[in-house]
């Protein structure tokens, strides 16, 4: 993804001092994805409660083959932004994989 103008400024005036060379594409990394996160928050959006009370609908809707994502836009975009709900609900998904073969 080509990043717009706007960051590569950004990165360019919080760069670190010359002597901190070695530790700049680690920095430039984060600042780049915590830009992007920002960049694609909503307006509205579900807490980490919010998905977790329900990851298990989410999760049943998709394993019976329903658009969840379609279904349930927010707690589709917050697996995308969230890794540790994503992290429940790729392990949530294992169980139900499990207990359907």
């Amino acid at each position: 993804m080509r990043e717009p103008n706007f960051f590569r400024r950004l990165i360019r005036k919080l760069r670190p001092p010359s002597s901190q060379k070695g530790k700049d594409h680690h920095d430039e990394e984060m600042l780049r994805r915590l830009l992007q996160a920002v960049e694609r928050t909503r307006e509205v959006e579900y807490s980490c409660e919010d998905v977790y009370r329900v990851l298990d609908e989410y999760a049943e809707r998709l394993q019976r083959g329903e658009d969840a994502a379609r279904l349930m836009p927010l707690v589709r975009h917050h697996l995308e932004m969230c890794p540790d709900c994503r992290e429940e609900f790729e392990a949530l998904l294992r169980v139900l994989e499990g207990m359907a073969a």
